[in-house]
């Protein structure tokens, strides 16, 4: 799956990279590299206002994931029909939302 930044500025693989929530901001770390403190401005996939936003936005990453990988083979109960091995039925891309699209329960 590819994952694209707020801004359409990076188009990273999921399986390539680490992804990180940390202080509002989510980023993309090479798998190689650890902790997030000393990171890059540049490599940030996404801005929010606050912790709870971006925290809903990595959620949102993680559902769009797994809904694919349900659907890599055999039987799909929602649709009633089999899937073929590796045919994705849907995209296999997320964008990060901008801050005003993603709601968030007080």
């Amino acid at each position: 799956m590819r994952i694209i930044s707020q801004d359409g500025t990076f188009d990273v693989p999921y399986e390539m990279v680490i992804i990180q929530r940390f202080d509002g901001k989510i980023y993309f770390l090479n798998k190689n590299l650890a902790g997030i403190e000393e990171a890059v401005e540049g490599i940030a996939l996404g801005e929010y206002s606050t912790e709870s936003k971006a925290k809903k936005a990595m959620e949102m990453l993680q559902a769009n994931y797994l809904s694919r990988m349900e659907l890599e083979g055999g039987y799909d109960e929602a649709q009633g029909f089999y899937v073929q091995p590796d045919f994705w039925v849907l995209p296999r891309v997320f964008q990060f939302p901008q801050d005003g699209e993603v709601e968030v329960g007080e």
